[in-house]
């Protein structure tokens, strides 16, 4: 009997074993364990996109969030290339797609929602105009934000590796005299914010949102100045007052850095031209080019009777902008003499 019994212990002892190593989860700590692209990695953990490939973790793991080939889970953020932040790991810095973006499935990743690379990398388009998925350019997301300054890295032999210290859904652009900036992906207008049109071509079909729109005054003599109404503003800034020539928009930004600027220069934005001007033509047998903006003489709005924008041939030369629906700027023309 007591054989038995003896045996029947031990029975009941090897089936507890049996059982809780069916549910054995080994505790690693994340990038201890190398793997191959894609995988394989304990629950709980993805295989980094990166090179070394090692396994991170990821609040989507093992819940079905990989996708493609490439394993990668659909919330990844990202973090520097020396793969560790502070005390909190090699994914510390993980941030996620941007909240509330409808992803789409097409290409490597997609960039607008920051989504399908790995979490220490972030989806952008680089000089190539090709989709990328990199480690940020410094160990944390460091750039001062949307339209703020920010840099840019990448081998000079190899555009694949183009990164920036941008925010996920953001890349790092030099466009003007303002400097390299974060601006903000898009696919439309919906996609920005503050009113701004997604109008930026970012290369490879891929498109970034402009500046917001501002009430400010563009008229030559105040564009350049404090008095345009520019938020920060000052006596030495760069930025000024633009006024689109196809619609009422106006606008605070730089000179882009392909203009010559001056009254007369050829251009194809009035960002071209300097803060004052507006790029159209004066004809349709006329190329376009910078010509003085003013405002239009008996403007009630304005409360004005006369031309402000000093045209050399006084008030009568300030022609009205005309729009394509037929319609024209009731505020603001352009100096045509």
């Amino acid at each position: 009997m007591r054989s038995a019994h003896v045996l029947a212990v031990r029975v009941l002892l090897l089936g507890a074993l049996l059982a809780s190593a069916g549910c054995f989860r080994p505790k690693i700590i994340a990038g201890a364990y190398a793997c191959p692209e894609a995988g394989p990695c304990p629950d709980g953990f993805v295989c980094s996109h990166s090179i070394p490939h090692v396994c991170v973790a990821s609040p989507d793991a093992g819940a079905g969030a990989t996708t493609g080939t490439g394993g990668k889970t659909g919330t990844g953020g990202t973090t520097g290339t020396g793969g560790t932040t502070g005390t909190g790991g090699i994914d510390a810095g993980c941030t996620g797609s941007v909240p509330g973006c409808p992803s789409t499935d097409a290409g490597l990743c997609d960039p607008v929602c920051n989504t399908r690379c790995g979490c220490l990398e972030k989806c952008s388009v680089n000089t190539n105009g090709a989709l990328t998925c990199n480690p940020p350019f410094q160990t944390k997301l460091t750039g001062g934000g949307l339209l703020q300054l920010c840099s840019n890295y990448a081998v000079a032999t190899d555009p694949t590796t183009q990164s920036d210290n941008c925010g996920p859904g953001q890349v790092c652009v030099t466009a003007n005299n303002c400097g390299a900036r974060c601006y903000q992906f898009c696919r439309t207008s919906t996609d920005c914010t503050n009113g701004a049109s997604c109008s930026r071509d970012a290369g490879g079909g891929y498109m970034t949102c402009d500046v917001p729109p501002v009430d400010c005054d563009p008229v030559m003599g105040a564009a350049s100045k404090p008095s345009s109404r520019c938020p920060g503003m000052t006596a030495n800034s760069l930025f000024g007052c633009y006024l689109s020539a196809t619609t009422k928009t106006t606008l605070c930004d730089c000179q882009n850095s392909n203009g010559g600027g001056i009254e007369g220069s050829p251009c194809s934005h009035s960002r071209d031209c300097f803060a004052g001007l507006i790029c159209i033509a004066t004809s349709t047998a006329q190329p376009t080019a910078c010509h003085r903006v003013c405002r239009l003489p008996g403007d009630s709005g304005a409360g004005v009777s006369t031309d402000e924008g000093g045209c050399k041939s006084g008030p009568p030369a300030c022609t009205p902008i005309p729009f394509s629906d037929g319609t024209t700027n009731p505020t603001y023309g352009f100096c045509n003499d």
